[in-house]
């Protein structure tokens, strides 16, 4: 990598917050930004037909994986570097490129699958949101590299609460879609310009321009540096495409065999794992590095430990959701939603026992990342992957949606026992490897 400067992240700290404050201000983070996301879905379906409920998870479908692909996790390979000697500006010129070529495969999708317009216009519009979205995200890196995640938290809390304004508004004025999805992109805009980008966000108010040519904030372009990191991140990149089609395979079968409306229950009825799904988000980011540290510096115990905690709290997630779901599932979809979705409620358990599995196997991707296990993630997701292909091909025309929810817990079941088999080979070898410096010292 290239060294052209001296410590080139370095920002002047203190001592570094604890993983409790970390937790707590990326969970209030999250809990903001995933309760917008979740609130933008209720705010389509009190407001437009399901049908365009379904386009909107339609246009998720199609746009995430795109995304997550070229998104290369730039972040995570940004905070687990524990000697960083590449400038910040090769990896935000580096985001810049992917993110403007899956700008472009996204159109060329809709081109080649002939949707009407207004669709298409969702999916591009789904495309500038999630866009802006990405690169925000590699100025968090840096931030987390530092530990200052109530930057972070904050930019996640203005762009969760601009972003249901914009499209809360958009969509009643325009009685529109697109329309609406184009607020979201506006207030997403705001955000990025606004805060994520400025010096004062990254502790560099002290100098007086915002870009300058010297800048460590401005995008530095070295084709070398670039095909590196690309080759560095690129497994994560596949890892994280792998890992969204779990989530977005579904929906094409549903699509294909049900229907946009029954679409439009089911990613309504999914995203009710979003509440569980912001904290273990929240702690597996402020616990990110503490285990990347621990691991690189062969505290295996340490490692986990730490690893153990957070699958307790996953599991333990899921069962009491399963509970809360069983007891009063039918009364929280009439509230969030419609009628016509609490007719449903019977699929909610059975996604929550979904969500649950998924968020330990959250918990070890976090783990495996932090250890460095980039390719074994890869080969991980493709088994994943094959199983869910397989039990949507069987389930989901004879039965239903149940069936997309029972495929999806089989795919998660085997990325999980698969994880935690390659965590523990891991840890073994790590473990003796250390031990052998030891004696040879």
């Amino acid at each position: 990598m290239s060294a052209d400067v001296p410590n080139i992240f370095a920002v002047p700290q203190g001592k570094r917050p604890s993983l409790c404050a970390d937790f707590s201000w990326m969970f209030v983070g999250n809990s903001i930004y995933a309760g917008g996301q979740f609130a933008m879905l209720v705010l389509l379906a009190k407001l437009v037909r399901p049908e365009l409920v379904g386009q909107y998870a339609l246009g998720l479908a199609v746009v995430y994986p795109v995304m997550m692909l070229t998104n290369l996790q730039l972040r995570a390979v940004v905070t687990s570097d524990a000697r960083p000697q590449t400038h910040f500006g090769y990896y935000l010129s580096l985001r810049l490129l992917t993110t403007s070529l899956a700008l472009v495969i996204i159109f060329a999708i809709t081109q080649v699958l002939g949707y009407s317009w207004e669709l298409k216009g969702v999916f591009l519009m789904v495309g500038a949101a999630y866009a802006i979205e990405t690169i925000s995200d590699v100025y968090y890196a840096r931030l987390q590299l530092h530990d200052k995640m109530d930057g972070i938290a904050k930019s996640l809390i203005a762009r969760g609460l601009l972003s249901t304004l914009g499209l809360a508004v958009a969509t009643y004025v325009s009685g529109s879609l697109p329309w609406g999805l184009a607020g979201v992109v506006l207030a997403r805009a705001i955000v990025l310009f606004g805060y994520d980008i400025r010096e004062r966000t990254h502790g560099l108010s002290g100098r007086s321009k915002w870009f300058s040519r010297n800048e460590e904030l401005t995008p530095r372009f070295d084709l070398r540096v670039h095909r590196e990191l690309l080759w560095l991140s690129l497994p994560l990149g596949i890892v994280v495409l792998l890992t969204t089609l779990n989530s977005t395979v579904p929906a094409y079968f549903i699509k294909h065999a049900l229907g946009e409306r029954d679409l439009g229950i089911f990613t309504a009825i999914g995203f009710v794992i979003s509440v569980g799904n912001m904290a273990v988000v929240s702690l597996g980011q402020s616990a990110f590095t503490r285990l990347a540290r621990s691991y690189a510096s062969g505290n295996v115990a340490v490692f986990g430990s730490l690893l153990a905690k957070l699958l307790a709290f996953g599991g333990i997630l899921g069962v009491c959701g399963m509970i809360v779901s069983k007891l009063a599932g039918r009364e929280i979809l009439t509230i969030l939603f419609r009628p016509e979705y609490a007719e449903r409620a019977d699929l909610l358990p059975w996604m929550m026992a979904a969500g649950g599995a998924l968020f330990m196997a959250q918990f070890l991707g976090f783990g495996m990342t932090a250890a460095g296990y980039y390719n074994s993630q890869v080969m991980l997701n493709i088994l994943a992957n094959l199983s869910l292909l397989v039990a949507c091909y069987w389930l989901v025309a004879s039965h239903g949606l149940l069936g997309a929810i029972v495929a999806m817990l089989i795919a998660t079941t085997v990325q999980l026992a698969g994880s935690a088999l390659v965590l523990v080979l891991g840890v073994r070898t790590r473990t003796q490897v250390c031990a052998e410096r030891v004696e040879t010292a």
